[in-house]
Formats: C-alpha cells, structure tokens, sequence
C-alpha cells in the first residue's frame, strides 16, 4: 500500500464521517412517521367504500419501536377488522437496508410485506451496488453526494416479495385487495 493510497482512505473516511454528521435523526424519524400515515391514509382511501358502510373498521394503536439510530419511540400500527378476520400493520422500522422503512402485514392466513423504496426500483438487486477496483488501478470517478441522491429519490410503497430473490410491486388499490385476500383469507 502505498502513501497515495493511504491518503485516499483518509479522505473517504473523513467524507463518510462528515455525511454521517449531516444525517439528522430526529428528521429522519420525522420522516419515516409522516411516511407511515400517509400509508395509513392510502389504506383508509383504497377502503373508503367498505368503511363508510361499516363493513371494515380501522383502529390505530400506539406501539413503542427501538431503533439504533434514533432509540425508542412511539409509532402506529393500524388493525383492520373485516367479518371475523384481523389484518394488523405493524411498523417494523426505518433506515433498513435499502429502503426506507417496512411494515409487515399479519392476517389469519399469512403475512405480506410493504416496503417504502424509490419509485424507480422494481426488485432487490437493484439496491445494491458493488465496485471492485484493482489496488494500484486508475481512481474511482467521484460518487454524486449523497444528499443529491437522496433528494432524487422519490419514496413510495411498495409490497414485496420474500428475501431473497425480492420482487416490489407498486401498492395500488388492486394489489392491496389482493394482499389482504392473500393474508386473510388464504
């Protein structure tokens, strides 16, 4: 290793820290709960017609979630009640890999996962970047700060698919009926 190369390591690692400075948690977390009702609200919008008539009934609890990042905290998991079947959205969390939070949905015949991810993405692999690069080789061109990307992401719900091989479907009304007949009805 060469002193050329220890300098560049140096300057990641300072870049690094300095975007991780930069990362507000509180704001983050702000985020991911604004995120979480707006799901919320999607869900009630897709139900709009059974909920007026009384055939489904939604009701919000308060759940305590523990988060490295951010510590513990208070969020909403939503229950949705349709004849004698329970579907329970529970939040699992926020700055997972990849995405930026998860709810899992529990019914009495199976689960399902919502996933927020940028619009753009449609399966796991696309997440992931991996660069190799020879020791001694040419430099590596300059990675867009993070902060723009960020900021280009358009955050939305998606359901996934189970790992590994994770497929994510856009949540439109059509596909949350068929989640909800998926997890409660088998």
């Amino acid at each position: 290793m060469s002193k050329a190369d220890f300098d560049a390591f140096v300057k990641r690692q300072q870049a690094e820290e300095k975007k991780e400075a930069e990362l507000d948690p509180k704001q983050q977390l702000r985020e991911w709960l604004d995120y979480l009702n707006a799901l919320y609200e999607q869900i009630a919008d897709h139900l709009k017609e059974y909920l007026d008539t009384g055939a489904a009934k939604i009701t919000l609890r308060d759940i305590q979630l523990d988060e490295e990042f951010s510590g513990v905290y208070t969020a909403r998991e939503l229950i949705l009640k349709i004849g004698p079947s329970t579907v329970t959205f529970t939040p699992i969390g926020t700055m997972l890999i990849g995405t930026k939070g998860r709810v899992d949905v529990q019914g009495p015949r199976g689960t399902a996962r919502l996933v927020l991810v940028n619009k753009k993405v449609t399966d796991a692999r696309q997440l992931i970047k991996v660069t190799v690069r020879r020791v001694g080789g040419p430099p590596l061109p300059p990675a867009p700060p993070t902060e723009q990307v960020i900021k280009q992401i358009e955050w939305t719900w998606k359901l996934s698919t189970p790992p590994p091989e994770m497929k994510f479907t856009e949540l439109t009304q059509d596909t949350f009926f068929n989640m909800i007949l998926a997890v409660a009805n088998g």
